[in-house]
């Protein structure tokens, strides 16, 4: 019977003290830097990074930076923040770079939906589809009409073979049924280049980029692939009012943790995060960036992911793309 009730007093004492170093962890952290690492070294994620270092800086009271590790398409950071140390001081700041990565990479050497845990969305940014000023077509079904009669004709550029963009117009021709030809390039911005050139016909890609382009009309725009109007923009379309909300497609920014981290940093990082993204100087900051902030509890973020890369594989196996 004394056995039994010193197990007992044990089990409890030993709860106890789980708990209050759960407790205690949360309270002290962050006791150091915490390291943002990003799958790119420019573009928006590099932004959106460089931003949530600087207000995390504030909110936490220790050093926020951020670090690119760059290569295999994205890859490279993810796989390293899912194997590191699970102690909250490693967090990856990425976009659908993350859902679609395990689908065009058969080496991929983890599960980025099991191997890393959701922590927020930060914000998204609307894609836009746009073509040379140069172009006959003026309006997104006059494009259709156009690319019909011309099967295999017309040509789309994308910032690499299975990036986002890439996704998004093999979404189009498979919902729309027509037929375009991918010319990849290094990034998103040299395909843009060459869409005011005229080299290819079209591109869709991230709206803060072409903004500045279409108001000195060297692109024209052709719909906006979101729900509402962008106030950037606001003669626009949106691609729901034409007709297609299935092509709705934003690129997120969001932040994750390695599996393992304790529920209690988790939580912490979510909080902070949030109040981040609703405070007044962020939603001003982002409506010039035209990032639209996201607010999503890390239950909805989960199924988000799950449900984002859903889409994408069912857009890789409809189209058959092969990547390997």
């Amino acid at each position: 019977m004394l056995k039994v009730m010193l197990r007992s007093i044990y089990g409890i004492c030993v709860a106890t003290l789980l708990l209050t170093s759960g407790i205690s962890t949360a309270q002290n952290y962050p006791s150091k830097t915490i390291r943002l690492i990003l799958p790119f070294p420019a573009g928006n994620n590099y932004l959106i990074g460089q931003f949530l270092a600087e207000k995390l800086t504030e909110a936490l009271g220790q050093p926020t930076i951020i670090e690119s590790k760059a290569g295999g398409g994205g890859s490279v950071a993810i796989e390293m923040v899912a194997k590191s140390v699970p102690d909250g001081y490693t967090l990856l700041v990425t976009s659908p770079t993350l859902t679609i990565s395990p689908i065009i990479n058969s080496k991929f050497k983890i599960n980025p939906l099991k191997d890393l845990i959701p922590i927020a969305i930060v914000g998204s940014i609307p894609n836009i589809f746009v073509v040379s000023p140069s172009s006959p077509v003026k309006n997104f079904k006059e494009f259709l009409e156009f690319a019909k009669l011309r099967p295999g004709q017309l040509t789309y550029g994308t910032g690499g073979i299975g990036s986002s963009n890439h996704f998004a117009v093999e979404l189009l021709k498979i919902t729309t049924g027509i037929d375009l030809l991918h010319i990849p390039y290094q990034s998103t911005t040299a395909a843009l280049t060459n869409v005011i050139g005229g080299q290819i016909d079209l591109i869709i890609g991230g709206l803060p980029a072409s903004v500045p382009l279409i108001k000195s009309g060297q692109l024209r725009p052709i719909a906006i692939l979101t729900q509402q109007r962008s106030p950037l923009l606001p003669d626009v379309p949106t691609i729901a009012e034409l007709g297609y909300p299935e092509l709705v497609v934003d690129t997120w920014y969001g932040v994750l943790a390695p599996v393992g981290t304790k529920p209690e940093i988790i939580e912490k990082l979510h909080q902070e995060i949030v109040k981040i993204t609703k405070s007044s100087d962020t939603k001003q900051r982002f409506a010039k960036a035209g990032i639209d902030p996201v607010n999503l509890n890390m239950q909805e973020f989960t199924m988000f992911l799950k449900n984002d890369y859903e889409k994408w594989l069912r857009v890789k196996n409809t189209a058959q793309l092969k990547f390997d």
